[in-house]
């Protein structure tokens, strides 16, 4: 394990902790447990979502991107919105485009490897620096398997795809596109070539570290509310072979190294949820056995909305009015039923919990 440890603090990049001066501060919509999107390719799980947390192109930037005055809609529009749950390690993404020539043709004979491309880079602990090629690793192929996407991680996602493949992963670790990790779908009715308008849905999970040999050592990054991340995006629109046209590589960043180095990204916000969601009081707590020799539980008050008073009943008799009281049982306590009961301006509420609490 030590030996695990020194050879990570060997290959992190120098440059940590660092994002670019970005326009833009992504805002990450959190969407209630109850109206959490359903990937299927439709947008009605995302109208709750406001302009507020709706990207265009007026936010992309790139030397391609087209005429000095923006990207012109005719050629390219694109919309991203981006949100999270709490409680799941989970980013949703719905990216919506209109292309007057939608590039597919991904085996062609007559032209190298090519697809319509919406590609994410995503740094979630901003641990920064380089995250696909480490200049430490003189070998491509050591440094590839080693290093390539590990602390941070890039998905080049086909729009739309071909024979399948949604999402080819910038690194060593493709298994990070694929269920129970990632998850998408899309809606389109146009042909290679023609124009017409693209919905892609998806999920993605950010990692802290996420290895080439699997999922054995990963370590998924834990998305806490308020919580700044590491997030940009690039579009890239190829044009009958070509990626000159008006819209052909813009990125979120301003930086066109966010495709590759975790310094170079936006921050992005993984916002509260918003008022409207909120219950005008809803009790919840959760609880800790922090020293099993003295039978000490520490309660942590969770309760939503505004509350004037916390009423606990430990289950052996005992109470408090404390807001994260600490309690000590007497006698060791299985099917222990706890209650906490609050109070506030807009009325009561009550949550227990049943056979948890448990003491040696």
């Amino acid at each position: 394990m030590r030996n695990t440890l020194l050879l990570l603090l060997l290959l992190a990049p120098e440059a940590a902790n660092a994002l670019d001066a970005c326009k833009t501060e992504v805002k990450i919509f959190q969407f209630p447990p109850a109206l959490m999107p359903h990937i299927d390719g439709k947008t009605d799980d995302w109208k709750i979502v406001g302009e507020q947390y709706t990207y265009r192109n007026d936010k992309l930037h790139g030397s391609e991107c087209g005429h000095p005055r923006g990207i012109d809609p005719k050629d390219l529009d694109v919309s991203v919105k981006v949100g999270w749950v709490k409680g799941l390690d989970r980013l949703y993404f719905l990216y919506e485009a209109y292309d007057d020539y939608w590039d597919f043709d991904l085996y062609s004979d007559a032209r190298p490897y090519q697809n319509d491309i919406f590609e994410i880079s995503l740094d979630a602990d901003l641990s920064g620096g380089p995250f696909i090629a480490n200049p430490q690793i003189k070998d491509p192929v050591e440094g590839h398997f080693r290093f390539g996407g590990t602390h941070a991680q890039n998905y080049h996602i086909f729009t739309p795809p071909v024979n399948r493949q949604w999402c080819m992963v910038w690194g060593s670790n493709p298994w990070i596109a694929e269920f129970p990790w990632a998850h998408s779908a899309y809606d389109y009715r146009f042909k290679h070539g023609e124009k017409g308008k693209l919905v892609l849905e998806f999920w993605i999970t950010p990692f802290d570290y996420a290895p080439s040999e699997g999922t054995s050592r990963a370590v998924v990054s834990k998305l806490v509310e308020n919580q700044l991340i590491g997030l940009s995006w690039a579009v890239l629109d190829f044009d009958r072979g070509q990626k000159k046209a008006p819209g052909g590589n813009c990125t979120l960043s301003s930086n066109p190294q966010s495709v590759k180095d975790g310094s170079a990204l936006c921050g992005a916000r993984l916002m509260p949820l918003e008022e409207r969601f909120l219950p005008g009081i809803e009790a919840k707590f959760s609880f800790q056995l922090v020293d099993p020799a003295r039978r000490l539980v520490y309660f942590k008050d969770e309760s939503l909305g505004e509350v004037t008073k916390w009423t606990w009943h430990f289950g052996d008799g005992e109470t408090s009015h404390e807001r994260d009281p600490v309690h000590i049982y007497a006698k060791p306590s299985i099917k222990t039923n706890v209650l906490l009961e609050v109070e506030g301006p807009k009325g009561k509420s009550r949550y227990s919990r049943h056979w948890e609490v448990n003491v040696p």
